[in-house]
């Protein structure tokens, strides 16, 4: 006979659910900060890994000596050691020298990847440990502890949006462990008052160290990063702030003139962008000589839209080139208060100019809201090599360069306007299909007399080439000109109208199969789409090389540029792959394998575990494709991320309260199918709302959203606390192995969602996610619900 489940206290509800939201709040936190202290896609890995150390918390708890009921001693010593956790993770991963770019050269770094991903996943199996716990010891109430746990979660999540600004990146991680110890608290009490009275001085240590946390525990910026030492000079670095997009810091510096110049630095390095200097006021200036600047001299009072206008400087650019208005698009809210207001003097007060209108927002949301038709549309380098995590899970996303895109540019652009893009040469040859394919869907002729292509020299592929595309053709003086242009900034042409010789851009504009031409260099010669953004992509899967990835982790003092000339993405996935399976086979098949004869004696155990997996790899798929289909759609990625995550996990907690009152052995099966089916509506419904709401102004859009996901959010929290319960009815001790299995299986997803996308795009993520719900359904048949009812 099992023995009877602990009755679950009020304090015992909101102890999980304070946890919830401290481990949330420290995933997402870390997501952030390790994309400053590496590169975005080495973050991606190792929170993933941390992922793991939830699931593997209930198989560790699943391996006790005694199955059945949990102690509220295991409870209290798990809960009192997770803020302690967070800390300590968070201390060794910054004393790690984990550089990921010197894999390859430096033996020594073999030793400090496993110890970083020791130093994340600590937190988490803390924080997975006594989740576990809870859930075992209070099986009976199930249903409720997963609404607090889910609710907590979705709170956790949104917390990051405001946490991260206030206290920074360190700040926040101790805000984290700071909810973590009020969880102790809490979860302490049947204990007795010494465990209490511990936890609450725990917690009063943090908050008295959240100011000084910066200091204690600086961010360790990867010295593949070139700023590393700029950042550390107080006299060079000049601000520092963090948001949910980004970390942003300010570095000044003379150029060859001996004059001040400021950068604003995202996320230590992985990105740059250049602050508007104006040396005389804006309406003395003269005009430019660029080769960007070229473009506004073929129109008299242009009217120009910037897209990711950054520091100002191609704003900057188009006033003194005459333009008569300026529409300057910048997602990051930051780098537009430090433009506008914060360094408004440096800047010249360029955003105050009546000319210029700055907005805050993605620029796509904005382009399709907006009715204005432009003489030219810049996009300056905009390269994001950052995306949303922690349930958001997108990869190098980039919604600017889709054919969808192009087509929007193309019906804001008046009838003789320009779309203007610098980018690194390696992504030309896919700009010039995906121009292609948008003339041919706008049935417009004389593409090959419209476009113009260069670089700046390099004996390899070059990091700056523009490409600038007319919806009529250049005439012969505008070329030659452009040519004079060229060769006074030290320029070359890499395609000009008339010359069929330049291979391979010609060809790329007039062969019969443009995917048939020879590129000397990788390049994917298909547009992307909103279904499958990664245009930064160069190298499917099936195509990358064990040189490929030697090489990218061979990189490096030059590891910026290794993200624009190998597949750095796919490589971080593809040795994430490895990784997670390596570390599943040692901590929970082979587990499994030593240990079946107790925790899963009896009939259905591979019916257990094909359940827990499938939903858990159903959950994490479904809401990754979620939130990129609503990227557009709520334009930033704050907004994206607080509105889809938060609404899933909260109405998901609700679905898994109300789910107590379905009875009977079919419960599970059908809140399964349920699932699917509201998931596939939502999948194929949100579009089609997307489409028609989309100029809605910002607040609707997020009201619109939440209403679309609360349902699917709804149904798809009910199969988790069903299953659980026929477990507690019948094998209580599989309730660890269930949520280890479960942990697991999203990590796997994780993994799989973003491969399946960059492979296949977001539609067929969705698609697999429903699948994956049918898959549980069949799990939980004739033989599962053979099983006793509670």
């Amino acid at each position: 006979m099992q023995p009877e489940p602990a009755r679950t206290t009020k304090s015992a509800y909101f102890g999980l659910l304070f946890l919830a939201a401290a481990t949330l709040l420290c995933e997402v936190s870390l997501t952030r900060i390790l994309s400053v202290s590496l590169w975005y896609h080495f973050a991606f890995m190792v929170i993933s890994t941390a992922l793991f150390g939830l699931g593997f918390a209930g198989v560790v708890l699943g391996l006790r000596k005694k199955a059945g009921l949990v102690s509220a001693r295991l409870v209290a010593v798990g809960a009192i050691g997770t803020p302690v956790a967070f800390i300590c993770g968070y201390w060794l991963f910054n004393l790690v020298p984990f550089e990921p770019f010197s894999l390859g050269v430096d033996s020594l770094q073999w030793v400090y990847l496993p110890l970083s991903y020791l130093a994340v996943t600590i937190p988490f199996f803390f924080s997975g440990l006594t989740i576990a716990a809870m859930l075992t010891r209070h099986a009976r109430s199930v249903h409720r502890l997963y609404l607090f746990d889910l609710v907590g979660a979705g709170g956790g999540s949104l917390l990051v949006v405001f946490l991260l600004p206030l206290f920074g990146g360190s700040g926040t991680i101790f805000v984290s462990a700071a909810l973590a110890a009020v969880a102790a608290v809490l979860l302490t009490a049947e204990q007795g008052k010494a465990w209490v009275y511990s936890a609450a001085g725990v917690l009063i240590l943090l908050i008295v160290l959240v100011p000084f946390a910066d200091k204690l525990i600086p961010v360790r910026v990867s010295s593949n990063k070139m700023f590393g030492k700029v950042l550390a000079d107080p006299h060079k670095n000049l601000f520092t702030t963090w948001n949910t997009i980004s970390r942003i810091d300010v570095i000044k510096y003379n150029d060859r003139h001996g004059v001040e110049q400021r950068s604003i630095l995202i996320d230590a390095g992985t990105a740059l962008t250049r602050m508007a200097h104006p040396q005389t006021p804006l309406d003395e200036l003269v005009p430019g000589l660029s080769d960007e600047a070229f473009f506004y001299g073929l129109y008299q009072n242009a009217h120009s839209l910037v897209v990711g206008s950054g520091g100002g400087r191609e704003v900057l650019m188009a006033l003194r080139n005459g333009a008569s208005k300026v529409s300057a698009v910048e997602i990051n809210p930051a780098i537009n208060h430090l433009v506008s207001e914060k360094m408004a003097d440096f800047t010249g007060h360029l955003y105050q100019d009546p000319r210029v209108m700055a907005v805050t927002d993605e620029a796509r949301s904005y382009i399709r809201r907006s009715s204005e038709r432009y003489q030219l549309i810049h996009c300056p380098h905009t390269i994001s090599n950052a995306a949303m995590s922690s349930g958001s899970l997108s990869l190098a996303e980039n919604h600017l360069l889709t054919l969808e895109a192009f087509d929007d540019y193309l019906d804001h652009l008046s009838d003789d306007g320009l779309l203007l893009i610098t980018r690194p040469e390696a992504h030309l040859p896919r700009l010039f299909v995906t121009i292609r394919q948008t003339f041919e869907l706008h049935a417009r002729k004389d593409l090959a007399a419209s476009v113009l292509a260069w670089r700046r020299p390099s004996p390899d592929l070059s990091f700056y080439a523009g490409f600038a595309v007319r919806l009529k053709p250049f005439s012969l003086t505008e070329i030659q000109a452009f040519v004079q242009v060229l060769k006074a900034n030290r320029l070359e042409a890499l395609y000009l109208p008339g010359s069929t010789s330049m291979a391979p851009y010609y060809d790329l504009l007039t062969a019969a199969d443009p995917t048939a031409v020879a590129v000397p260099f990788a390049a994917i010669l298909t547009p992307a789409t909103d279904d499958k953004p990664f245009f930064n992509r160069r190298v499917p899967f099936s195509e990358i090389s064990w040189s490929d990835l030697v090489a990218v982790f061979s990189r490096g003092q030059g590891g910026r540029m290794a993200l624009e000339d190998r597949p750095v993405a796919e490589s971080a996935l593809l040795v994430l792959l490895l990784e997670t399976l390596l570390v599943s086979l040692l901590f929970i098949v082979f587990p499994l394998i030593v240990f079946k004869r107790r925790a899963l004696a009896g009939s259905g155990r591979l019916r257990t575990l094909a359940a827990f997996f499938s939903l858990g790899l159903a959950y994490i798929v479904v809401e990754v494709g979620f939130i990129q289909r609503f990227t557009l759609y709520l334009g930033q990625p704050v907004l994206v991320f607080s509105t889809v995550l938060g609404t899933l996990l909260v109405m998901s907690g609700l679905g898994s309260g109300y789910a107590r009152k379905f009875k009977g052995t079919q419960a599970p099966w059908r809140a399964c199918w349920l699932a699917a089916a509201v998931a596939l509506v939502t999948a194929f419904a949100a579009p089609l709302i997307v489409g028609w709401t989309l100029a809605w102004p910002g607040w609707l859009r997020v009201m619109m959203a939440i209403l679309i996901l609360a349902p699917a959010g709804f149904v798809m929290g009910m199969p988790f606390p069903l299953l659980v319960r026929r477990l507690e009815g019948s094998y209580p001790e599989r309730i660890p192995w269930a949520w280890g299995v479960n942990g697991f299986a999203s990590v796997v997803g994780s993994i799989g969602a973003v491969i399946l996308g960059m492979t296949l795009g977001f539609t067929a993520v969705l698609i697999f996610g429903v699948g994956c719900y049918l898959l549980a359904a069949l799990s939980t048949g004739k033989e599962f619900m053979s099983l006793p009812s509670s």
